[in-house]
């Protein structure tokens, strides 16, 4: 079953938008002086993007180009 490509391309962009977010949730907590690690904003934000990025996966979307893709935004 192939999927369509409408599908594969929302998958990769939800999981482009989440490793994005989790990056700029680091980046704002550092602004603040803060270590990002222990932040709860932060581990929800990651928790988020591992999900996204497993589906990607699920659906045979390699993590680089998701990773690729996250900082194209």
């Amino acid at each position: 079953m192939s999927l369509p490509t409408w599908l594969a391309s929302r998958v990769l962009a939800d999981a482009a938008i989440a490793m994005a977010n989790a990056r700029q949730t680091a980046t704002e907590i550092h602004d603040q002086g803060r270590d990002h690690y222990y932040d709860p904003n932060w581990r929800t934000a990651v928790t988020k993007a591992r999900r996204a990025i497993d589906k990607a996966e699920e659906i045979g979307i390699d993590p680089q180009t998701v990773l690729d893709a996250s900082k194209a935004r």
